[in-house]
């Protein structure tokens, strides 16, 4: 090892000069040892076995870099220039496809031909994984293995889920909450493994190009079917102003456009196709191809709601909020409806002062949009049983109006626009009923208060009961309700005008609406009478109370229940036009369920005549037909309909316990033979979920009902079953 230590001689004998070292390391700067420099380890560090650290001062001015540092340095430099031009690539390819639309598997364009390309579905990373559930079960370092998630959620006294509570703790398990007030309501967890469930070739997430459109020919043809089905009866998307922007955008080839109406712009063709008649295609398909437009609509806007608002994200956000009821991504629907009153409140829809700087046209659609946002608010308040995001206090605007406002065509006439305001105001009448019904009887579902007793429950119900027939009466003639029996006497043929077929769609929506609410209005006294099957000690005066006054509330829940199921089954029986009377699948199913469902509990009052004072054998027998009845409407409501099937399969094996006349009611444990089913004959592949994902169901709860069976003991544990809730 040549030296270069003071004391050393030179080749010549003379001695060596010491050489100046720059940075001494730290281990000779602590033990103030002369260092020789040497890098990566001076001489007396390799002696001594010391890690050599060289840790410049602060204020070096010349500090001795490695070169394998400057080499890393260049490398890293160089590989982000090429992800640099990577990034301009992929920034380029994008705006080729927002003009162009996707050129996979394109041929190259023929002189003369035609090239609009028809639906390209190329696969793209979706943005938003949160919202979407595309998350991996893995981190990103491979390390972390993330564990079964647990979705819970609250459900209130209004709910589906607090009736079951109700029924079953009456039918399978006497006693088994511990208070009376403990079935108004409660806390429920599904666990369900870590999204996505990943298996082997298997992958149910749908991956897209979110700048992708579809043809202008297929897209005008979906948006026309949005505004002449959903646009009417939630009217808050102003048809000329929107299509002649589209137009507008497809003339500069969608060169300059907003991300949020392009996004306002795949929620619509998401709604105008998850909303088609069935029949017209599979339930799956049409599922798969809503939820292309979906996922499009959430990656171009799922930032920007995050951000500054304006009218065209709340319409956004409430039209999703709508779009999700019929996806059973019921705890998305609940969140972004959240966001969607809230984006409103910001932007001062729900105030008339705020409004007046804009033109007549925009006051008109923020009016509109504001009164969106009230009924989808008392809608999921009543179906998830959770207190209401607007107030009624809130509600103070002058009701929606049609004015000739706009001198641009637009995809439906005066008199149609006309009818439709009539029936949206006739809509946000019934639903401010709808609040009253939720605030009297239900405690606005906050869950904190005993259940009234029964003379409170049955003034509360006989004053509402008068408010129901002023809102019915005030009903202008194209909108008056109808019966089933009006249905079945309508033509095969339609034979009427475009206006008369609207109005008859108009009265149906409307009915079945009012029959649900009269339900909701009536269903308290029939819990009462549920509780009372199974209680020991019935108090006397109540009882009289419900067989003097309750049992004609009784009657008009039961009559109501049984003619929304004849509705939708005389509307279903025939596959002519009568089938696009009813409106979207989803609120058909959750009315026919729900009607089901109470019927169930008014057969089982039925059969106590201990109860009821009289015999009831004629009502029972007539009551007891319904299940099956709404078994039979849901089979043809739709095909291939998997939560149909799975809500169908529930109510077959519900319907049985009052088939079971060897049932015994003074039995300390109802035996259900008829409900001891394993696991395993759940998850086939008739009832198999659907590709979105089964959340906590927010119109039927199917996971919350399996679970209700489990806790009751009605599905024996198979450790075999591949089936989770």
């Amino acid at each position: 090892m040549a030296s270069n230590l003071p004391g050393s001689e030179t080749p010549d004998g003379r001695p060596s000069k010491r050489r100046r070292v720059a940075i001494a390391c730290d281990a000779c700067r602590t033990r103030k040892s002369r260092c020789d420099g040497k890098r990566p380890s001076c001489s007396l560090c390799q002696d001594l076995g010391f890690d050599c650290v060289y840790t410049p001062p602060p204020t070096a001015a010349n500090v001795i870099v490695q070169k394998d540092y400057l080499h890393g340095l260049e490398d890293r430099v160089k590989r982000l220039e090429q992800s640099l031009g990577a990034v301009r690539g992929d920034l380029d390819g994008l705006v080729k496809r927002v003009v162009h639309g996707p050129e996979k598997d394109r041929e190259p364009a023929i002189p003369g031909q035609n090239t609009e390309e028809s639906r390209d579905e190329t696969s793209f990373a979706a943005p938003m994984s949160g919202l979407i559930g595309t998350e991996d079960s893995v981190d990103g370092m491979g390390a972390v293995i993330f564990a079964d998630e647990e979705d819970s959620g609250f459900f209130g006294p209004s709910s589906n889920i607090a009736f079951l509570r109700h029924l079953s703790s009456a039918i399978v398990q006497p006693g088994y909450f511990p208070s009376p007030g403990a079935a108004e309501g409660g806390f429920v967890n599904a666990s369900r493994p870590s999204s996505p469930l990943r298996q082997a070739g298997q992958d149910r997430r749908i991956q897209v190009n979110i700048f992708a459109l579809p043809p202008q020919a297929d897209a005008l043809e979906l948006i026309e079917r949005y505004f002449s089905n959903t646009g009417l009866l939630f009217p808050y998307i102003y048809p000329p102003v929107f299509l002649d922007t589209y137009h507008q955008m497809a003339t500069e080839n969608f060169s300059r456009v907003r991300r949020t109406w392009l996004g306002l712009l795949n929620m619509v063709l998401a709604m105008a196709t998850i909303t088609a008649i069935p029949g017209s295609a599979s339930a799956d398909a049409r599922i798969k191809e809503s939820d292309v437009f979906y996922q499009r609509g959430l990656g171009l806007c799922g930032s920007e709601i995050l951000r500054g608002t304006t009218l065209e994200v709340v319409q956004y956000l409430l039209l999703m909020g709508q779009y999700l009821q019929g996806t059973q991504k019921s705890i998305q629907a609940w969140t972004v409806h959240g966001l969607a009153v809230k984006a409103a409140l910001q932007l001062g829809l729900h105030s008339r002062h705020a409004s007046k700087v804009f033109s007549p046209i925009e006051q008109e659609m923020r009016k509109r949009t504001w009164f969106g946002c009230v009924v989808l608010d008392r809608t999921l308040s009543m179906t998830f049983g959770r207190p209401a995001a607007i107030p009624d206090s809130y509600v103070k605007l002058e009701l929606p109006t049609k004015r000739k406002l706009e001198n641009s065509p637009g995809l439906v006439d005066d008199e149609t626009a006309a009818l439709s305001v009539a029936f949206f105001n006739s809509t946000i009448g019934l639903y401010k009923q709808l609040w009253n019904v939720l605030e009297l009887l239900y405690g606005q579902n906050i869950g904190c208060d005993d259940p009234l007793p029964v003379s409170e429950n049955v003034a509360h119900i006989f004053s509402l009961e008068q408010h129901l027939f002023s809102w019915e009466r005030s009903l202008a003639h194209p909108l008056r309700l109808v019966s089933s029996a009006s249905i079945e006497n309508l033509p095969r043929d339609q034979t009427s005008s475009n206006s008369q077929y609207l109005s008859l769609k108009f009265q149906v929506i409307l009915t079945l609406r009012y029959l649900n609410l009269r339900v909701l209005l009536h269903r308290p006294i029939l819990v009462k009478f549920i509780t009372a099957s199974r209680s020991p000690d019935r108090d006397p005066q109540d009882m009289r109370l419900l067989q003097q006054i309750g049992m004609n509330s009784l009657q008009i829940c039961a009559d109501s229940a049984m003619e929304i199921i004849d509705i939708v089954h005389r509307v279903v029986s025939e596959p002519g036009w009568k089938r696009s009377l009813l409106g979207a699948w989803w609120f058909s199913l959750y009315y026919t369920f729900n009607a089901a469902l109470v019927l169930i509990g008014v057969g089982w009052v039925y059969r106590d005549t201990t109860l009821t004072s009289s015999t009831m054998t004629n009502q029972a027998s007539k009551v007891g037909q319904y299940p099956g009845r709404a078994v039979a409407a849901l089979s043809r409501l739709d095909d291939g309909n998997r939560l149909i099937d799975r809500c169908r399969y529930y109510l077959e094996q519900l319907s049985k316990v009052l088939n079971d006349s060897e049932t015994n009611l003074d039995a300390s444990t109802t035996a259900l033979p008829a409900l001891h089913c394993t696991r395993t004959g759940l998850i086939r592949d008739d009832f198999s979920l659907s590709p979105f994902g089964m959340e906590l169901g927010e119109f039927m709860m199917d996971g919350d009902l399996v679970t209700m069976m489990d806790r009751q003991g009605l599905l024996p544990v198979d450790p075999d079953s591949a089936f989770t809730t």
